[in-house]
Parts: structure tokens; sequence; C-alpha cells
């Protein structure tokens, strides 16, 4: 029998990365001191910043339009402002007049586009498009929060079609002045990234590999429970907050002590309608032969697959098996030449898929058809084969 051993199962997380390019935001129009009323200035970025360095995220990870609707305490739509940006963005700036002395509830979308059907809620024309639903609400409209609550969708990411994002913010409004706030949108996507790291000493054929079980719905609008789990992880901040200091966190220290240690976001929910048990299949991956120096081993280096797999999948929950908190569980499922059967095994250290979470899961192939799956504790890729957790054997 061919042995099968797991060295060590590791997952690197952190929300998305993204670069911060304060080129690529531009102001609306400039403050000044005698602005008569009162005046928002919001400044909107996407989750997540990367250490400097760091490779560009793909546009698809970016903001090519922004819209912001702004609701007036009765709920009433003040302000609905289509942006469209000069290309994928990573800031934009926007200065509003609006009603004085009001807390108002502010609504904030990016890469409305690629949701081309959304469901849960009536769309006026007819299209079924978010687009067309967000346009309907003119100034004065009424009901949009409870509506855009209830809008899911089926997300499709493929074609590099750009993430939707979205967010909501209670913006207190004094009588007069200028209130600077920097918000931020949340991809609703997660993010999965596949390394292989191959010290055998031929190329190898991955035929597919598989991840079960995700959702293949979700909510427009994130829905965090207001629950006791909840409140103690945020200690006092909102999610989204809470989410932007655990991707800071992260960019400057991504073992995963410190992920366990900021805790996991596990109470939300997922549209009554989303499917929870699709798996998804990625195709063939060839990875080359490693490069081998005998005579000075630290120059060795592992083949690498020739296109790193790089995929999205939907905000989902795969309650773990006698969990009391919420804890989920994904398995991977690995088709190698060579091997008689798949290899199999869960994805530990992943507690939960919540939105914006970036996956990395390096896999390394060895000699004797032995595998070693490690969720690294850290973003940089450890090429030290024996490098890993606790030994288990299957």
């Amino acid at each position: 029998m061919k042995p099968s051993v797991i060295h060590s199962i590791s997952v690197c997380l952190s929300a998305f990365a993204l670069a911060f390019m304060v080129a690529c935001g531009s102001r609306e129009e400039p403050l000044s001191d005698d602005t008569a009323g009162a005046t928002l200035y919001l400044n909107i970025e996407p989750v997540g910043l990367t250490r400097a360095g760091t490779a560009t995220l793909p546009d698809n990870e970016k903001m090519n339009n922004v819209r912001v609707i702004i609701l007036h305490p009765d709920g009433t739509v003040e302000h609905n402002k289509f942006y469209s940006l000069d290309g994928a963005q990573a800031q934009k700036y926007i200065l509003l007049k609006v009603r004085p002395d009001e807390r108002k509830k502010v609504f904030l979308f990016a890469n409305e586009e690629s949701v081309s059907k959304a469901e849960g809620v009536t769309v006026a024309d007819g299209s079924g498009t978010l687009s067309a639903f967000l346009d309907s609400y003119g100034e004065g409209s009424s009901d949009f929060e409870e509506a855009v609550n209830s809008l899911y969708f089926a997300p499709d990411y493929t074609g590099g079609k750009n993430i939707p994002m979205s967010s909501v913010y209670e913006i207190d409004i004094p009588e007069k002045g200028v209130v600077e706030e920097t918000v931020y949108v949340v991809r609703v996507a997660t993010k999965f990234t596949v390394n292989f790291f191959n010290w055998r000493g031929e190329e190898v054929c991955v035929r597919n590999f598989t991840i079960a079980s995700h959702a293949d719905r979700n909510f427009l609008m994130a829905h965090v429970n207001d629950s006791e789990q909840n409140r103690r992880l945020f200690n006092g901040k909102s999610w989204i907050n809470w989410l932007k200091e655990v991707s800071d966190a992260s960019s400057e220290n991504d073992d995963y002590a410190t992920t366990e240690a900021a805790g996991w976001l596990k109470d939300y929910e997922l549209p009554p309608q989303a499917d929870m048990t699709i798996t998804y299949t990625h195709g063939t991956v060839t990875v080359g032969k490693p490069t081998v120096d005998i005579y000075n081993p630290s120059n060795s280096k592992p083949g690498v697959a020739k296109n790193i797999p790089v995929f999205y999948l939907p905000e989902s929950k795969n309650p773990k098996a006698g969990a009391t908190d919420g804890e989920q569980e994904y398995t991977m499922t690995i088709d190698i030449s060579g091997r008689s059967e798949p290899f199999v095994c869960k994805l530990p250290d992943l507690k939960a898929l919540f939105r914006n979470t970036h996956v990395v899961v390096n896999i390394t192939l060895y000699n004797s058809m032995e595998i070693e799956v490690d969720v690294i504790p850290y973003s940089e890729v450890s090429l030290d084969p024996i490098f890993g957790l606790d030994v288990k054997e299957q």
C-alpha cells in the first residue's frame, strides 16, 4: 500500500490586501473653513492594506465605481450618488452637502455592475440588476434600508469580474461644519490562493482539487448578529472596524497566533435560500520539477505551479460537527497523478469563512507519495520541506 502521510496542515488567513495609493483617489473639491451649513467629506477605501513592497492586487479587487446612499433619521433617501471611477482605484474622496443636525445612515457600494440578478427584492424596470434596484431609490424615497438588507444574489467571480463591495455606517452631522470620515467597503467574497511546492524528481500533474462545502448565495449587506458572542469579539467596535484592525494586524504580523488571538467572526447569517453544500472544483495544475543543488542544499528550490490557482468563493458557513460556538470546517480533496486514491484532508485553523477572508493554502509534494499541506502561520512561503506542525498519519 502506498503511504499517505500528512506532516502538517495549516492555513494562512488575512483580510484581502489592497495597496494604499493616495494618488488614485481624487477630491471632489477643496474644503474650506467657511463652508456654509453641514458637509460630509468621505474617504472611501476597501478594507485591507498591504505592507510596503507587496505585489499589486488585480483590478477586480479594487473599486471601479462607487455609490453612496444617505438616509435621514426617518429612513428617507437624502442622497443617491453614483461615481464612475477612472479605472480601478484604491481610494475615493466624496464631498456632499447634507442636512445638518441629524444622525445619518450612509450606505456604500462598489462594483455594483457585477450583480446581474438581485434576488429577494423587486426591481422596478424588470432587469433584475443591482444597479436598477439602487437607481430606483431617488431622493425622498422610503423603505430602502429594509429592502437592501433583504437583497441577496449568486456571486459570479469568473472572468475577472469586479468583486461587489458594501458597508453601512451611522454618522452624526452637527448643525454646521465639515465632518470628515474614513469609511470602508467590504468585499462580498472570500479569496483562496493555493500554492504547490514539488520536491519530487519529476514534474507532477494535479488532475484536480476540490473544496467543500461552500454556499452559492450571499446577502449584499453583511448580516452580522448582535449577539453576546460578537459583542465580546468586537469589544466595543463595529464589526467593520474590528475587521479593519484584524486586517492591519495580519499585514504587520500574519502568523497564526495573531489570527487566533484576534478571534473569528462566526455568528453571521446567510440567505435561507442559499445552498451551503456546493463543492468547488479546480482543474489541472502542472507543478514543475525542483532545482536541487546537492553541494549547497540551501540553494535548492522546489518546483512550483506554472499558474498559481487563485479563485473566489462566496461567504459561507459549514458548521463543524459538535461545535457549540459556530466553528466551521472545510474539506480539501487533491487528485494527483501517481496516487491510486485522492488525498483528502480537513483545512484546520479555518474556523469561519466570513466575507473578505483570504485563505492561503500551501501544498508540498514529496517522494514516496507523501503530501504536506501547510496552512502556514505567515504569508511568506517557507521553502523548508521539514517545516510543519505535529506529525499526523493517515
